[in-house]
């Protein structure tokens, strides 16, 4: 399939006239994440236009140079032009992109960057020539591609901008030499902590490190991964290199955009063949384990045996269990800072405090699993939005009476799939906290001994996954059957289960959007004395196994709720696999079965008409 320019050319989003300071430039190209910025006259002729590599030339805050100072002028790229022309002229001059020009008059059509090129082929449904990264990655010379966080950026700037280098791994150390961050001329333009001259002064001012201005947790690919997935994830963060590391996560080499590029036109670099080994790819889910939407009421009343229908209350009272307080953070804080508030304080739930000084709303580990899946993988990149906290706080908490009982609290947490309540007394005012994890100690330890697995387990198999089904997919499969853990099981060993509370800092694809695979971005250990794994991203799609928290424990159908609680509170875990006669998985008993047990006792009361101190579920 051949293409022009014009059929993979996009608007420019920064056009500039040639005597716009150049620090305005570089301003505009920072806010509109634009890799070229056009230099045209106002009846839209071009002249040139300016890459991130000559805008970073610009080394202070201050500048008297204007745009047709820094312009590069060529090569202009014709409507008409080739793709693989465009790209030989590309690498040639060793450019991320150009404008699109029409005409000796050169009329502004456009531009055209590697990112635009990965991505017109991917939207075209174009198969890459050479499919895996083994066939395309660059391995030799391969310490120009190479730096250490504690290195100055003058030095990295320079091969950005003397030598055409189009990013750097950054690594541990020589001594480790695992990816822990990339750094490429986007984040120079980016920050403003790079400068190392001010134009009023004479000599340098203290120079920033590497460290400073990359970004933390490098996408790594490995050299059987496919080059479909390395593509979309480059293209769409603008990433003009990747590290590519062992099984050990050990750097063997990089891969460009260029490289990407010359996998889908030209194919295998000579010499290179595809590797034997292949990349684990997420497997199909079967028929019967497809998802099918369940309303909340079908949820409550599914257990794998039912008992008989109670409507007394076991005994103790929210306000016997409550919470008076909680961490903390202001609704101007960064997600950054919530993820790190739950790592010091290993809480599950953090309070919003607005302007004001008001509880504006509440973060839990679900809510940022979800925020960071709609914002995107790449979430780090945007530590600085003031907003983003609202894409993860949760607004609308329940509110809970403290003489309510402890099954009316679930059965509002049941209802609003929340993972806490509002504590408030007669006047309506916020006295505390009750939490899914307070609840389910309180029912355990006033009933958990006269209650079997049996009777509060989600039946069949729900509730248990192949180890290679997409993280996606087991998540939306939690969501959707009010699970907070799942059961890993490839057919012949259990694995350990999908927690909820251990799923905080992964990133997903949204699910509703169909897409069933995810690239990891902050991976943390999934067990305190566990392996490593490293401060790099699988561009491959994230499975189940990669979240699993191994165990070495199993319930039967006919042990107490009292032990699971225990064993949960035990692996800290949300979850416990249950098995049969032969040791073979058949359910996983979940905190949030708990909760619906709990629950339906309120729902018992409200048939048989019984007084309850909360709203009925309309």
């Amino acid at each position: 399939m051949s293409f022009k320019a014009w059929e993979l050319a996009r608007r420019p989003r920064v056009v500039v006239e040639p005597d716009t300071p150049a620090t305005v430039v570089r301003a505009l190209m920072r806010d509109n994440e634009e890799g070229v910025a056009v230099v045209a006259t106002e009846e839209g002729k071009v002249l040139g236009y300016i890459t991130r590599r000559e805008v970073i030339q610009i080394t202070s805050h201050y500048s008297h140079l204007r745009a047709k100072d820094i312009m590069v002028s060529e090569p202009l790229i014709d409507v008409e032009e080739d793709l693989d022309k465009v790209f030989e002229r590309l690498r040639e001059h060793r450019l991320y992109g150009a404008a699109v020009v029409k005409g000796r008059e050169a009329r502004l059509e456009g531009v055209l960057t590697l990112s635009d090129i990965v991505l017109g082929l991917l939207k075209a449904g174009v198969e890459p020539i050479a499919e895996t990264v083994e066939e395309v990655m660059t391995k030799e010379d391969i310490e120009k591609y190479v730096t250490y966080p504690d290195e100055g950026v003058n030095r990295v700037w320079a091969d950005f901008v003397y030598h055409g280098v189009p990013g750097k791994v950054v690594l541990r150390s020589k001594e480790e030499p695992t990816p822990v961050g990339l750094i490429t001329p986007k984040e120079f333009v980016e920050t403003s902590r790079w400068f190392f001259h001010r134009e009023s002064e004479r000599g340098l001012k203290s120079i920033a490190k590497v460290k400073t201005i990359m970004i933390r947790g490098a996408p790594a690919a490995t050299p059987e991964t496919p080059i479909s997935y390395v593509a979309r994830i480059m293209a769409e963060n603008e990433f003009t290199v990747l590290p590519v590391v062992d099984e050990e996560g050990k750097l063997v080499g990089v891969i460009t955009l260029e490289d990407v590029v010359r996998a889908y036109l030209e194919g295998a670099k000579p010499g290179r063949v595809r590797p034997a080994k292949k990349a684990v790819l997420p497997v199909p889910v079967p028929a019967a384990q497809q998802l099918r939407y369940q309303q909340s009421g079908q949820l409550l009343v599914q257990v794998a045996k039912a008992k008989p229908a109670v409507t007394e209350y076991v005994g103790p009272r929210v306000r016997d269990y409550m919470r008076e307080e909680l961490p903390a953070i202001s609704i101007n804080d960064t997600v950054e800072h919530a993820r790190n508030v739950m790592l010091r304080t290993g809480s599950n739930y953090i309070l919003v405090i607005d302007e004001d000084g008001r509880i504006a709303g509440v973060v839990t580990k679900w809510s940022m699993l979800k925020a960071i899946a709609l914002k995107g993988p790449i979430w780090k990149r945007r530590v600085h939005d003031r907003l983003f906290i609202d894409y993860v706080m949760e607004r609308n908490i329940p509110k809970v009476p403290a003489d309510a009982s402890i099954e009316e609290a679930a059965y509002q947490l049941f209802n609003e799939k929340a993972e806490l309540a509002y504590v408030v007394d007669e006047k309506g005012n916020i006295i505390g906290f009750i939490t899914k994890d307070d609840l389910v100690k309180a029912y355990a330890e006033a009933k958990g001994a006269s209650i079997l697995v049996e009777n509060v387990v989600m039946p069949g198999k729900t509730s248990i996954v192949h180890p290679h089904h997409s993280l996606a997919h087991v998540v939306k499969r939690m969501k959707m059957f009010y699970l907070d853990a799942v059961t890993v099981f490839d057919g012949s060993r259990i694995h350990g289960v999908v927690s909820a509370n251990r799923l905080p800092f992964i990133a997903l694809e949204d699910a509703v959007e169909g897409i069933k695979s995810r690239r990891l971005i902050w991976v943390r250990r999934i067990t305190k004395a566990g392996p490593r794994k490293g401060r790099y991203v699988k561009v491959t799609p994230l499975l189940a196994i990669d979240a699993t928290t191994p165990l070495d424990v199993t319930l039967t159908m006919t042990d107490t709720i009292y032990k699971a609680v225990k064993l949960m509170e035990e692996y800290n875990v949300d979850g416990i696999p249950v098995v049969d006669e032969k040791g073979a998985p058949i359910a996983t008993i979940c905190k949030n079965d708990i909760i619906r047990d709990m629950a339906r006792t309120v729902e018992e009361r409200l048939k048989k008409g019984l007084p309850v101190t909360v709203k009925a579920k309309e």
